[in-house]
């Protein structure tokens, strides 16, 4: 079986075998955008919810992004094939977008003329298994959300602050990090979002707090399971905090000291997001 395989340039490559130009602006300056789709049943899920959302972020950030929807499935269900999952696995697709590349040193952007090609496109399939294991957290004290830039309602290229809060739990023996913005505010992970039920109702960090707009908390919030609220990071043992994103649905069992006693089942949560 094929664990991983990637689409680049019209070529179906080993993963290994991707390689991008040193003067691409994705590699140079993380100037890209990307998308991280579950493969379920063969199938790419939530695949609509998934190109709305790099739409949305290459309009804000202007980069010219050109895809023909119903081109690029047709190619993501031949990767699926290649891929040659059972029935009962799951695997993921990586859709990545560079702005394209760049002459020379300078940062600018020499044009944001519509591309004619697939050029600045790669795409990585994986074979994966669901994350639904628990996890502790550490609440960031050296980085913080910034509400009020473009790039926090985007998902980038760049996870530099995500890594260093990572680090920074993991020296502190914690799993991962949950991050706050400018004024306080509880915002959301390393690389997921966050659900907080608390008094019988599911809350989750409001937009305006510089959280990505995640797929999983927007089924949620469609669903009516949960309300965006202000939340500050004032957690009560009793609470149940679930850390989720699309590849993963994991309990937080400890926020620093504070260790939470409730139990709860991710993947029935999971499950019933994505059905």
């Amino acid at each position: 079986m094929t664990r991983s395989i990637g689409w680049y340039k019209n070529q179906w490559l080993d993963i290994d075998n991707i390689f991008i130009s040193a003067t691409d602006r994705g590699l140079k300056f993380g100037d890209g955008i990307f998308e991280t789709i579950l493969i379920k049943n063969n199938q790419p899920i939530l695949f609509d919810e998934h190109i709305k959302r790099l739409e949305k972020s290459s309009r804000i950030l202007n980069i010219n992004l050109k895809l023909n929807k119903s081109s690029l499935k047709r190619l993501i269900n031949e990767g699926i094939k290649k891929l040659a999952l059972k029935d009962h696995e799951f695997g993921s697709v990586r859709l990545n977008y560079s702005r394209g590349t760049n002459k020379g040193r300078s940062l600018k952007v020499n044009s944001t003329s519509i591309t004619n090609s697939l050029d600045n496109l790669w795409l990585e399939f994986y074979q994966i298994q669901p994350d639904f294991s628990p996890i502790s957290v550490y609440i960031s004290q050296k980085e913080k959300r910034n509400e009020f830039s473009l790039i926090s309602k985007c998902k980038t290229f760049s996870y530099n602050q995500a890594i260093q809060v990572l680090l920074e739990a993991n020296q502190k023996s914690f799993d991962d990090s949950i991050l706050l913005n400018t004024s306080g505010e509880l915002c959301c992970g390393s690389a997921f979002n966050l659900l907080i039920k608390r008094n019988t109702h599911w809350i989750t960090p409001r937009k305006e707090s510089g959280c990505l707009e995640g797929i999983m908390i927007e089924k949620a919030l469609k669903l009516k399971i949960a309300k965006e609220e202000l939340i500050f990071p004032e957690f009560q043992e009793d609470d149940i905090i679930i850390a989720i994103n699309s590849l993963s649905c994991r309990q937080i069992n400890k926020v620093n000291d504070l260790k939470l006693k409730s139990s709860f089942d991710p993947i029935y949560f999971w499950e019933l997001l994505y059905n």
